[in-house]
């Protein structure tokens, strides 16, 4: 009979294992499968999203071009308009002087003001600085300028170009303005004085506030030597300040006139992308630098509905793979209930003993597993006449922590001190378990006093160095300690009761927390001590 079933059961233990060895194979087929999609369809969409970001930013790189370039033609063309009218005054003065026809001057002083908005004051300039001549109708300033910076560069260079100087509060307007000057010669070639117009800072405010621009955007208008002339978002702090340190001027403006490239902002330091162009005529090069975040974060608003649709479709794919992945599987169902049945009951006995020996909230041993493991650790210690110790642990002050912070807040305090205990060093035939509520207990074997002692103190420290706040506490630091009473008895008898251990340790966990708590208490210490 027994050879008769020994053929049976090896087939049913082939034909175990088989099904067994199946379905992890289809299982590996179909994830194979559904990774190798998923990773197509990942690439496909991560290609696509690379090239409209790539798009985005040329697209971007052209926009900040093409409005460098037009403020490059609107600065030009302000300044164009202004080195006329000096040239023009500066020719009538080399023909008839200043004093000569001096009302003619003034009316023609006054006469372009007028034509040129942009303009604060034409001026006229003696070679000691003071004015000789204004467009402005009220008194002229007797204020010299020999110390602008404008009239010092004509006094060193006979050059007769236009220049344009720093930006400068005007001492009869009081408002920022950019000075455009010429210089005036005497007929031997001597400096006769200046010729100054006076372009309000305010214009360019004016003019780059007409964009439709980000918050953190950016233009600027500055000279070739690298000053800022006017910025916006606009600061008062950044006028006049030097940026030659920018890749602007050490790489870009050295091999092109104009173009468009990403680099951090010398002013803040923010990555934009910016655009450039260097005016044909004149000292001066404008700046556009959109927001590299912004762009970035437009492009994201953008892209996520496709990322989205592509997103729901591997997930389709991922379900439809799924099903069909379940439907093999049920396939084998039958053939594996035996063994589910089976890993099921073993389960279920662990979990009953899990659930009759261990406490749910710590995961210590609880009370019904002290209990049990008490008597026979003093039956071995009556067997090897070796010590035993019960030390008795409680949560100070444990009520007012509920009080203050809550039941959930009790609980997690409790599963601290209980990891914080279960890292003991402890003996293999040692125990830890939650003794009720928030008291513990430690059983120790073959333990010396000072041994004990030692492990009691590491419990009390290590919970203390937890740093729980605990405001309701009466310990100086507030935050959560223990107290710990414990018992030591270097020989155990026949015929001694555990409750006996326990009561001494109860009472010696009383007397630490009449002493203030924090510490440990051992049975026979006197009661003075401490």
């Amino acid at each position: 009979m027994e050879n008769g079933n020994a053929p049976q059961a090896q087939a049913l233990n082939k034909a175990d294992s088989e099904s067994r060895a199946a379905k992890p194979v289809l299982r590996q087929m179909m994830l194979v499968f559904l990774l190798v999609i998923s990773s197509a369809v990942i690439a496909i969409n991560g290609w696509s999203l690379w090239s409209s970001w790539q798009r985005t930013l040329h697209l971007t790189e052209e926009n900040a071009r093409n409005l460098s370039v037009s403020l490059a033609r609107q600065a030009e063309d302000t300044f164009l308009q202004i080195d006329l009218t000096l040239q023009d005054v500066r020719d009538r003065i080399n023909q008839g002087g200043i004093e000569q026809q001096a009302a003619n001057l003034h009316q023609l002083l006054m006469a372009r003001k007028a034509a040129l908005p942009p303009l604060d004051s034409i001026v006229i300039y003696h070679a000691s600085g003071y004015p000789a001549l204004s467009s402005s109708p009220v008194t002229l300033s007797k204020t010299s300028v020999a110390d602008r910076e404008y009239f010092r560069f004509h006094q060193r260079s006979r050059d007769s170009k236009l220049h344009i100087g720093d930006v400068v509060r005007s001492r009869v307007s009081g408002n920022m303005v950019i000075p455009v000057t010429e210089r005036l010669s005497n007929p031997d070639g001597t400096f006769r004085g200046v010729v100054m117009a006076s372009i309000r800072l305010d214009y360019f405010r004016q003019v780059y506030d007409y964009y439709n621009l980000g918050e953190r955007d950016l233009m600027a208008l500055m000279k070739a030597d690298a000053n800022l002339v006017y910025i916006r978002p606009y600061s008062e702090a950044l006028i006049n300040r030097n940026i030659s340190l920018s890749p602007l001027f050490t790489q870009l403006l050295t091999t092109t006139a104009s173009g468009a490239a990403i680099y951090r902002a010398a002013v803040d330091g923010r990555p934009r992308i910016f655009g450039y162009a260097r005016l044909t005529n004149y000292p001066l090069v404008v700046t556009a630098g959109y927001d590299l975040q912004e762009v970035r974060q437009d492009w994201i608003a953008d892209s996520i509905g496709f990322v989205l649709l592509n997103l729901i479709l591997l997930a389709l794919l991922f379900l439809l793979g799924f099903i069909v992945l379940h439907h093999i599987r049920l396939n084998l169902h039958n053939q594996l209930e035996l063994t589910r049945v089976r890993d099921q009951l073993t389960h279920m006995n662990r979990t009953l003993q899990n659930m009759a020996l261990v406490d749910g909230l710590t995961g210590l041993a609880n009370r019904r597993q002290l209990d049990w493991f008490i008597p026979r650790a003093m039956e071995r210690a009556i067997k090897l006449h070796t010590p035993l110790t019960i030390v008795l642990i409680d949560v100070d002050s444990f009520k007012a922590y509920n009080d203050t912070y809550g039941h959930q807040a009790g609980d997690a305090c409790l599963r601290n001190v209980a990891d914080c205990l279960n890292r003991l060093p402890l003996r293999h035939d040692e125990l830890i378990a939650r003794y009720g509520g928030e008291e513990f207990m430690l059983v120790l074997t073959d333990k010396t006093q000072p041994e004990a002692h030692l492990i009691a103190m590491q419990a009390v420290r290590a919970v203390a160095s937890l740093r729980m706040p605990h405001q309701a506490s009466s310990v100086e630091e507030k935050v959560v300690t223990i107290s710990i009473g414990m018992h030591w008895q270097p020989r155990v008898f026949a015929g001694v009761l555990p409750a006996e251990f326990i009561d001494k340790a109860d009472e010696a966990l009383y007397q630490a927390k009449r002493r203030g708590k924090n510490r440990v208490w051992m049975s026979n210490m006197p009661p003075t001590a401490g």
